[in-house]
């Protein structure tokens, strides 16, 4: 049985502190370590973070300066200009162009290389995937240290946004993949999408999902025959909206297991006006759901561009821009056709074909993915091989791995704490019992 309420105990005093290992193969280049942070400020890309005693801090870069060129090619919007800073990499000059108030300015620096994760216990290896379209994808496989021959393996597909699988900070996130990685026991896969990490290829607002799940099989192909990985041991390990991914990669190929946090088995027509359900205050309610439903369908079931249908139904314009994640030309951070492409997945007959054991680990406030949307994943693969599936809900959790007080504290995103380990501990024992032993 499982028995979340051991928390981090569990998977903490299973990693034996060791001297992490790790190494780099293949010639694709090191990101840069920027020195800065820049985000969406007022339709501008504007640093909000530089760090002490960075290259970029002794150029003279200072929070507020709104970027306008990189490299000589200019920002535009938001977005790509995020896309730009990404590509930089490491001990190369770069050249930025800055307003600050009313002046412009030219600063060049050359930033150090991004430093490689160092999990205690672990060794690492930093590899380079190409794919048959043409991206060159950065993989990490990581196992304990002093461990030989073919172990179980847990292979990550990742959430919406086009942040890095790195396990670099202590985010919640990279806390749970750390927990994973350092007490498993088992080999962990995680490929860099084209659009984060040093891969390269298709941007953020350029990767559809056909694409991203096309770049996941091929993955999954060659990396599950690494001489690390028993390919009959291999877990599909989806988190967030990787939980969708997740099914869909499994259909058709021999594996042990799948695990989602965060993601369920409704349409995502369903899930997004959930979503706003969920977030929506009472007296709004009745309004944002009657337009949401129209502009949704108009959006994801039709596949028609934002735009278009701001254009014809002018009613729906202000909507759009209250809807979590939007902006000009993109759905967080992605193109409208990765959200066309999901909505058109058939989740349920994905998971209905699984024939492999289940686990679903959801928070009881998580405020992107019903209860239902998870609970949804069970009744699909019991109603088909009963007993294959376990869901359980971890009482208070949000998405973000974090415990809330209240469900309202959850919403406002208001004072919650980091709790991964209620996450990562059922998932270990179930692997254990199952799908791992």
């Amino acid at each position: 049985m499982l028995r979340p309420c051991i928390q981090a105990l569990t998977w903490l005093v299973l990693a034996v502190a060791a001297q992490a290992e790790t190494r780099m193969t293949g010639d694709l280049p090191r990101r840069a370590a920027l020195g800065f942070e820049a985000g969406e400020q007022g339709g501008a890309l504007v640093v909000q973070r530089v760090d002490a005693g960075s290259a970029a801090a002794a150029a003279g870069v200072a929070v507020g300066d709104q970027l306008l060129a990189v490299e000589g090619r200019p920002v535009g919007k938001p977005h790509l200009g995020e896309d730009l800073l990404r590509r930089l990499r490491g001990g190369a000059r770069v050249a930025l162009a800055l307003r600050r108030g009313e002046r412009r300015l030219e600063l060049a620096f050359t930033p150090e290389p991004l430093g490689l994760e160092a999990l205690d216990g672990v060794e690492s290896v930093y590899g380079e995937l190409r794919t048959p379209d043409g991206a060159r994808l950065r993989s990490i496989l990581t196992r304990p240290s002093g461990s030989g021959g073919r172990l179980p393996a847990i292979f990550l597909t990742q959430w919406v946004s086009c942040d890095s699988v790195e396990i670099l900070d202590r985010s919640p996130f990279a806390e749970v993949l750390r927990g994973l990685a350092t007490s498993s026991g088992a080999v962990m896969i995680r490929v860099e999408r084209s659009s984060g990490g040093d891969s390269v290829g298709p941007g953020c607002h350029e990767l559809d999902h056909d694409t991203e799940l096309a770049h996941y099989a091929h993955a999954f192909e060659v990396l599950t025959r690494h001489p690390w990985v028993d390919p009959a041991r291999v877990v599909i390990f989806g988190m967030s909206l990787g939980s969708a991914s997740a099914p869909l990669l499994a259909r058709g190929r021999p594996v042990a297991g799948v695990v989602v946090s965060g993601g369920g088995a409704l349409t995502y027509y369903e899930r997004m006006l959930g979503f706003e359900r969920g977030l929506a205050k009472p007296e709004e309610l009745d309004g944002l759901m009657r337009g949401s439903a129209e502009l949704h369908a108009e959006y994801l079931l039709r596949g028609r561009s934002p735009d278009l249908i701001r254009a014809d139904r002018p009613e729906l314009a202000e909507l759009w821009t209250r809807i979590r994640g939007t902006g000009e030309g993109v759905h967080y951070g992605r193109p409208y056709s990765w959200h066309q492409q999901l909505a058109a997945r058939d989740l349920a007959a994905a998971w209905a074909a699984l024939d492999a054991p289940a686990l679903v680990v959801y928070g009881e406030y998580d405020q992107f993915e019903a209860p239902a949307a998870h609970q949804a994943i069970g009744r699909i693969v019991n109603r088909v091989r009963p007993g294959r599936a376990r869901v359980l809900e971890v009482p208070r959790l949000g998405h973000d791995y974090r415990v809330y007080a209240t469900p309202e504290d959850a919403v406002a995103w208001r004072g919650g704490h980091a709790a991964p380990g209620l996450v990562v501990a059922p998932i270990l024992e179930w692997l254990r019992e199952t799908a791992l032993r």
